[in-house]
């Protein structure tokens, strides 16, 4: 979550002062030497961020478009929405061993199991957020900062509270 704050931060606050082709090296300058960091420690398991991180700032020095800076919030989203279209479509939840994860919270074997029949829901609400990511490509770098920072957090908090109460009307504990 900072993080995306802070690249759409880094991204309307640079464009306000700098040629794309400026922020864009910047963003290269900063995330190159982060990617290698994280191949070096952690092999492959935190380098995607990163690397997205990389290319796009190396993109934007390249070809200068603002456009491309804007797209990469499009492509994790389509990242998780090709994850939920596997777990739908080849049937392998995952939902349910992400939040086994969270510490000092014992789950029922009941919630984990509404947990993974929610996987459906969780593509489209994913889909949704991808059509808007998508239109706001389009829009002003105001309208395109208000969605990436608030807006899909928003979204997807909306979608978790209605899913928390849908698990209450139906009984689950």
């Amino acid at each position: 979550m900072l993080l995306t704050l802070l690249y759409v931060l880094f991204i309307v606050v640079g464009l306000r002062f700098f040629e794309p082709h400026v922020v864009g090296v910047t963003l290269f300058a900063v995330a190159a030497p982060w990617t290698v960091y994280e191949l070096v420690k952690n092999r492959f398991k935190n380098v995607l961020v990163p690397l997205a991180a990389t290319t796009v700032g190396f993109l934007v020095w390249y070809m200068d478009s603002v456009m491309v800076f804007k797209v990469l919030p499009v492509l994790i989203t389509s990242l998780f929405l090709v994850k939920f279209l596997e777990a739908v479509v080849f049937k392998r939840p995952f939902l349910a061993k992400m939040v086994q994860k969270t510490p000092k919270v014992v789950w029922s074997e009941e919630k984990l199991s509404f947990i993974d029949s929610a996987h459906m829901y969780w593509l489209i609400v994913t889909t949704i957020n991808m059509v808007l990511q998508i239109a706001v490509l389009f829009a002003p770098m105001k309208i395109w900062a208000l969605y990436t920072t608030v807006g899909w957090y928003m979204l997807f908090g909306g979608a978790l509270v209605l899913q928390i109460i849908y698990g209450k009307v139906r009984g689950v504990k």
